[in-house]
């Protein structure tokens, strides 16, 4: 269970994590544009840069990934594409048009999450996700469970079925 005051203090690094991500939205836009990018514009993206990953290791330690979805591995393997808006420039169109796709969908992630801390701040409490099992052993050990749990009567329908299409076939037989 989160407390509220828990839930503020991660709702408060989560509206800095998403002002440094639209941020970094900016600078990926420059990339697609001609104009000059000064070594201020480049010092400034590197220092969101650090930010977005200072605030992501933070949150890394508050946020049960299983349980809220905001896809950090996504972000710092952008961040990590990202070498400067002048790198970003260079790659092809595709790879940049890529990068931003990657944003958005890591955006809606984090604006979810967003969405979710502000309501469990305000007291709301989210039901927790059972972690699923999809091993082999618990693949198999799920489909022994179904089995029991139909018990006989999907046998009795079974041998009900069978009875009734062996008397078709000795009657057919018979009349011939």
């Amino acid at each position: 269970m989160i407390k509220p005051k828990d839930a503020q203090e991660i709702f408060d690094d989560l509206k800095k994590l998403h002002g440094l991500w639209l941020q970094v939205k900016k600078f990926l836009g420059l990339a697609f544009t001609t104009d000059e990018i000064s070594s201020d514009m480049e010092y400034k993206f590197l220092e969101v840069k650090s930010q977005t990953s200072k605030f992501l290791r933070v949150l890394a330690d508050k946020i049960d990934s299983h349980q809220f979805k905001y896809e950090p591995e996504k972000v710092t393997a952008l961040l990590r594409q990202a070498i400067s808006v002048n790198h970003i420039r260079g790659l092809p169109v595709a790879d940049r048009q890529n990068m931003l796709i990657l944003w958005h969908e890591v955006f809606i992630h984090i604006t979810q999450v967003l969405g979710a801390f502000h309501l469990i701040s305000e007291g709301y409490q989210p039901r927790k996700k059972e972690r699923k099992d999809t091993s082999m052993a618990a693949l198999k050990k799920g489909v022994v469970k179904e089995e029991k749990k139909k018990g006989g009567s999907g046998m009795v329908i079974t041998v009900i079925i069978l009875v009734a299409l062996i008397a078709g076939a000795v009657y057919i037989l018979m009349n011939r």
